[in-house]
């Protein structure tokens, strides 16, 4: 019997075969030559990992870069985690408190690469109320209150234009939010180790340099170590006593956090769990904010 599997004839030898099947029989056999059969199977399907970060129904974009190309303002994604945040125990120049404690993030957010610039705060508010004049410069002597205003400000324009993904604000980001993005993984008394000079950021030389003048950390960002005190979201209080996840600080308060140090600091207070505050209306030449994009929560304790 003469076969062909890959087509599925069979031809009896009982009898001779006729010229035409024997003709077809040679070219279907012709014709698979070369061509061993393969069996199939499903396509290989990439295993993801599902993630457990809650979310909105459109997400922002999925990089880990997100830019602004109106007022040129790049940020950076951070990814859900968990650190310890604060200081240990023996870190030169530590607070009592510094308390250490664990830190669960669970949702990601966007943080800007850079602090925000006196061009950028221009374009959203108009004038400038910095004493150091500069457009790659740090804005300055802004409150709290005023860089609030400025994320609302933002947040307004930008969903009126369509370009603000569903659900998120422009704001400024927490505490913890900060000192995650600051120590970019490191358990160091600095992102750079447990020393810094000032090749590495700018303090105790008494003015603001343009943002991105220094290296940045291991996670892309740059001044989160001087240059200009950062406003963060929360009220100025003591840590929690055990670990905690998505901390936002006390309920009320009379101050609020500002962190990173400043041009016109020591070395101490550059320190990634150095903390300072002051009160909502205060301002100065060494205070500026970094812009965040996040999930929009309920304001906690807005004066």
């Amino acid at each position: 019997m003469l076969c062909n599997k890959q087509y599925g004839i069979m031809l009896p030898l009982k009898c001779p075969p006729s010229p035409f099947l024997l003709s077809l029989f040679c070219i279907l056999l012709v014709l698979g030559c070369g061509k061993p059969e393969v069996p199939t199977r499903e396509p290989t399907r990439e295993r993801v990992k599902a993630s457990t970060e809650p979310g909105p129904a459109e997400p922002p974009p999925k990089d880990d870069t997100f830019s602004f190309p109106d007022i040129n303002l790049g940020m950076l994604w951070c990814k859900p985690g968990t650190f310890m945040m604060g200081s240990p125990r023996g870190e030169t120049g530590r607070y009592s408190s510094d308390t250490q404690y664990e830190v669960t993030l669970t949702q990601g957010f966007y943080l800007g690469k850079h602090e925000v610039t006196q061009e950028q705060w221009e374009k959203v508010m108009g004038a400038n109320p910095s004493n150091f004049k500069g457009a790659t410069l740090p804005v300055e002597t802004v409150s709290w209150k005023d860089a609030m205003n400025f994320c609302e400000k933002l947040t307004q324009v930008e969903k009126a234009a369509g370009r603000l993904p569903e659900g998120h604000v422009y704001t400024l980001p927490s505490e913890a939010q900060w000192e995650y993005a600051c120590r970019a993984g490191t358990t160091t008394a600095y992102s750079f180790g447990d020393q810094i000079t000032p090749k590495q950021a700018n303090y105790n030389v008494g003015k603001t340099t343009s943002v991105g003048t220094y290296p940045a950390n291991a996670w892309g960002f740059h001044d989160l170590h001087g240059n200009v005190f950062e406003w963060c979201l929360d009220w100025y209080g003591d840590y929690p006593s055990a670990s905690a996840r998505d901390p936002a600080g006390p309920s009320d308060g009379t101050t609020r956090v500002r962190r990173g140090g400043c041009w016109i600091n020591n070395g101490r207070y550059m320190r990634s769990a150095d903390r300072a505050r002051g009160t909502p209306d205060s301002r100065g030449g060494f205070l500026g904010f970094r812009l965040s994009l996040q999930t929009e929560k309920k304001e906690r304790g807005d004066p």
